[in-house]
């Protein structure tokens, strides 16, 4: 090269980068103003959610409902009167029973459900076993059982929680079953058991033609038909099981404080530190069985993670099982919480070796606490269960449930000459006792929609209130939640602090039915308390 060239060369180059970081500077200045950022990110927000309603409206809703259309077998609604007081002479019966939900042979993939990765995580084995666990309770009125089941799993639809009730129709019946309310432990790293983990790509090509052609034998996602079969079967044999097994006992509860065990990752840092523990000791000195419903995500082993396991759940109930008893653990109200393992891990252990320690740490905290902290539960069992519509204004969930990569109860509804689609799912409210409330959650609850602690005006992201009371506010006696209750509709976000999937500390908005659903949560709990005193009149 000349000189003259060699020199016109660098002084193009030198004008190049020049105007390049001229042009970075501009950048670094317009997104250094927080009105510009905002603007950007709900910008992204409001195009990605514009692009996927188009790809929603472009698929067939034929298999989706009308309102008029939509079958509710498999609804359970709980009591049709509550006590006050317990019946005379009347003793607390529960029976309790477990089982694998892992078949012996399956045939097709096996999906790690928990996180959208491509390609998908494959099982490439099993590290634990995957468990049901149901308990029945009578409290010796003569109003019926109550059954309350819970999953190692991600989570399950509310069209699945019916399809086992609709297996246990006789039984229902026969032994006048009042309520089955069935819950996820919520672990990241077990079988696909909503569907949105398998290969996507695959749904995409496939599914829009078989529901189009309305040949749903052709429909794929990410759920395992024999592994489903299993659960079916495992969770319908562990309720006849658990009310065969029924017999007398005391029930007795504590709420020993347990903040160290958890943390959270969004603000405004809310997180429930209540552990609420439940004892029962049957008469005939068998088998105590414990309860513990407690708020933090399963999610230790990451995102890589293709080895099965039922996370800290699964040794907390070991744990306990080597100790010579029963347990069961629930999740609670914990969107955005995740374990703290530090103050409970010693040094030096594996990953793996920590997850199982924290877990057995968990039920040794409970173990630990003495009989003088534990109050008795006065035998009154009432359950309200009932079924709510929320709108679906996420794109993303219109689009899986026309694709029916996940299976839950939408419906369509008319409105200018189209259709708007719904979510039909349940919320319940039991008592215990006196003193013990609890509220079952069919998704993944805000803590500080429990608790209080949400956002002013001022904090939030839209610049608005929170304007509904906590949760515990509105009753008497501690009000303790089980998560992902009967239906997994996503999470649950205080509408003031809906925002953007594009900003900073915002993720879960993207797994969420939208910016209402909260509110609804909060408007169908108030419905449920106002029909629990009618019911007690």
């Amino acid at each position: 090269m000349k000189n003259k060239d060699l020199f016109l060369f660098l002084s193009g180059v030198a004008a190049g980068t020049a105007g390049a970081l001229a042009v970075k500077r501009q950048i670094q200045k317009y997104l250094s103003d927080d009105k510009n950022k905002r603007m950007l990110m709900d910008k992204g927000n409001d195009l990605a959610q514009a692009v996927l309603k188009s790809l929603a409206d472009a698929v067939s809703d034929r298999g989706v409902p009308t309102a008029e259309q939509y079958d509710n077998n498999g609804y359970l609604a709980g009591n049709d009167r509550f006590l006050t007081e317990p019946a005379t002479d009347a003793k607390w019966s529960l029976g309790f029973s477990k089982a694998s939900i892992v078949p012996e042979k399956v045939n097709g993939d096996l999906y790690v459900g928990g996180y959208l990765v491509f390609p998908p995580n494959k099982v490439s084995g099993f590290m634990t076993d995957q468990l049901v666990r149901s308990v029945a309770v009578d409290d010796g009125s003569g109003r019926g059982i109550h059954v309350f089941t819970v999953i190692d799993c991600i989570g399950i639809s509310n069209v699945d929680v019916r399809i086992i009730r609709q297996r246990l129709r006789n039984l229902i019946k026969e032994k006048n079953i009042l309520s089955l309310n069935i819950s996820a432990t919520h672990c990241h790293s077990g079988v696909d058991t909503q569907g949105l983990w398998g290969d996507l790509l695959a749904v995409v090509k496939k599914n829009p033609r078989a529901v189009r052609k309305g040949t749903p034998e052709k429909l794929i996602n990410g759920k395992n038909a024999d592994f489903m079969e299993q659960l079916y079967q495992s969770a319908v044999k562990t309720v006849e099981e658990a009310v065969q097994n029924m017999k007398s006992g005391t029930l007795s509860f504590a709420l020993p404080d347990a903040a160290d065990f958890s943390r959270d990752k969004r603000p405004p840092y809310v997180k429930d530190d209540v552990l609420t523990s439940l004892r029962f000791v049957p008469d005939d000195g068998s088998k105590t069985l414990h309860a513990v419903f407690f708020a933090a995500h399963p999610v230790c082993y990451g995102s890589h993670q293709t080895e099965v396991s039922s996370d800290y759940p699964y040794f907390m109930c070991r744990e306990f099982e080597d100790n010579g008893f029963d347990a069961m653990f629930f999740q609670g109200a914990q969107a955005a919480v995740a374990t703290d393992r530090g103050p409970h891990i010693p040094k030096g252990l594996s990953r793996d070796e920590g997850i199982a320690e924290y877990g057995r740490a968990m039920a040794r905290f409970v173990l630990s606490k003495e009989d003088s902290v534990y109050k008795k539960i006065e035998p009154m069992l009432n359950v309200n269960v009932q079924e709510f519509v929320f709108p679906c204004d996420n794109a993303v969930l219109e689009l899986a449930g026309k694709l029916k990569i996940v299976d839950n109860n939408m419906i369509k509804v008319p409105e200018n000459g189209s259709f708007v689609y719904r979510i039909v799912t349940e919320l319940g409210y039991a008592e215990f006792g006196s003193e013990l409330r609890f509220v079952l959650i069919p998704g993944e609850m805000m803590p500080e929609i429990l608790t209080g602690g949400a956002f002013t005006a001022k904090e939030s992201y839209n610049g608005t209130d929170w304007e509904y009371p906590s949760m515990r506010s509105l009753v008497d006696g501690h009000l303790t939640p089980i998560g992902l209750c009967n239906d997994h509709i996503g999470y649950i976000v205080p509408d003031n602090d809906f925002g953007s999937i594009f900003a900073p500390d915002h993720y879960e908005e993207a797994v969420s039915l939208g910016g209402r659903c909260a509110s609804g949560i909060m408007q169908a709990f108030t419905e449920l308390l106002a029909t629990a005193e009618e019911l007690k009149k």
